[in-house]
């Protein structure tokens, strides 16, 4: 079994994307349910390896996934040392994190989440809103935190409101429809 603990609270490493988190146990063999952030249970079936960060977020173990399997919108997995419902309690509310090396490839016109943290956003007019600073996914959409100036604007990724993205540049262009920033503020 090839498991490190790093007990420090620090960031994981940039080598790491979060992907998902450990919603509960599943059965009595220390199988748990994973919700991905993607809602693409099936690409767990090409991870080998993954970091769980505990709900503290006060330590990590890499584990081996053994089997996965899908169940509608989440994924079931068997990781490797972890063999009873109690060993899988204990996960419950960790996050999940893969080597970026292992995700999927894209289309050009598709980002990973952690490729547009940190970046400005401004409107087609130039009015400068902050920077991205989190992400949450809707039933209707994904939805896109964006914090300055002393506002939190939620801004829909839609390609209706999504004009263009720079990752070089550091800037994603947007055209809000009338009353979306002054709803958020």
């Amino acid at each position: 079994m090839d498991r490190k603990t790093d007990r420090r609270n620090r960031e994981l490493n940039d080598d790491l994307g979060m992907i998902g988190e450990v919603v509960k146990p599943h059965g009595i063999r220390g199988e748990i349910k994973v919700y991905l952030y993607s809602e693409q249970p099936e690409n767990f079936k090409q991870y080998k390896k993954i970091v769980l960060q505990e709900r503290t977020g006060s330590g990590t173990e890499t584990y081996n996934v053994v089997k996965s399997r899908e169940q509608g919108k989440l994924a079931i997995l068997r990781l490797e040392g972890v063999g009873t419902r109690e060993a899988a309690e204990a996960l419950q509310g960790s996050k999940i994190w893969l080597n970026k090396a292992d995700f999927p490839t894209l289309d050009s016109d598709e980002y990973y989440w952690h490729q547009l943290n940190g970046l400005m956003v401004m409107t087609e007019t130039g009015q400068e809103l902050g920077r991205v600073t989190n992400f949450f996914s809707t039933t209707a959409h994904d939805i896109m935190v964006v914090t300055g100036a002393g506002h939190e604007f939620m801004i829909p990724l839609n390609g209706n409101i999504i004009r263009d993205i720079d990752v070089q540049g550091e800037i994603i262009i947007i055209s809000p429809p009338p009353g979306l920033l002054e709803i958020n503020k």
